[in-house]
């Protein structure tokens, strides 16, 4: 086999998981908050413990909550994204693992550590 066979086939070989990884997916979650938060974030509760869908489409992730609300999310690693959202008074960080069994999606508060988290429905 010749080299430039060789690099060919190193090429297909690292170019398959990102193939897998970029397939479209679609995925629901009830987020339900931690039984230690603040009462300022227990006061987001009712934005939060609805429905949020997780879609990656054509290689663009993002979330969809209540109330019209989009948050962009980036690949970190594998099957894992992440995006920083304000809501209100709320600086948000969510994440969301689908590497997990089951999927996960978190969403954590920066500043004062309340988090609220799901697993895929």
């Amino acid at each position: 086999m010749t080299i430039g066979k060789y690099v060919v086939l190193a090429a297909v070989a690292l170019a398959l998981p990102g193939a897998v990884m970029a397939q479209d997916a679609e995925a629901k979650f009830w987020l339900k908050g931690a039984p230690n938060n603040i009462q300022g974030c227990i006061a987001a509760d009712p934005q939060f413990t609805r429905e949020h869908t997780f879609t990656l489409k054509s290689g663009q992730a993002e979330v969809s909550m209540p109330g019209n609300i989009h948050v962009k999310l980036k690949l970190v690693r594998p099957n894992v994204y992440t995006g920083d959202f304000d809501l209100g008074r709320l600086n948000l960080d969510m994440v969301v693992d689908l590497a997990a069994t089951p999927k996960t999606l978190t969403v954590t508060e920066k500043n004062l550590g309340c988090k609220w988290s799901a697993i895929k429905q």
